[in-house]
């Protein structure tokens, strides 16, 4: 069962590591837009509005990357396990 569940749901385990770092990426430019608001004050209501959904998403692709990894890992374990629960 499991080889199947990988397979249907989880094609290839760099998916996770793309969400990790696209969800990192996008609090990373947040972080530089907002230093670039300090530079060009006239810009502050436009990052008013853009910080708080950028934030969410990039926490939210953080948080996916992080629970397909464990996921994965979950997957590994139980496909090293034989019949009666013991190590290959």
């Amino acid at each position: 069962m499991t080889k199947t569940y990988k397979i249907e749901l989880l094609p290839d385990a760099e998916t996770c590591y793309r969400y990790l770092q696209v969800g990192f990426s996008i609090i990373v430019c947040t972080f530089f837009v907002g230093l670039l608001v300090l530079v060009v004050p006239s810009l502050i209501p436009v990052y008013d509005v853009i910080v708080m959904p950028a934030l969410f998403v990039g926490l939210g692709l953080l948080l996916y990357g992080v629970g397909t990894h464990l996921h994965i890992m979950h997957l590994n374990m139980l496909e090293m396990r034989d019949e009666g629960g013991r190590h290959e």
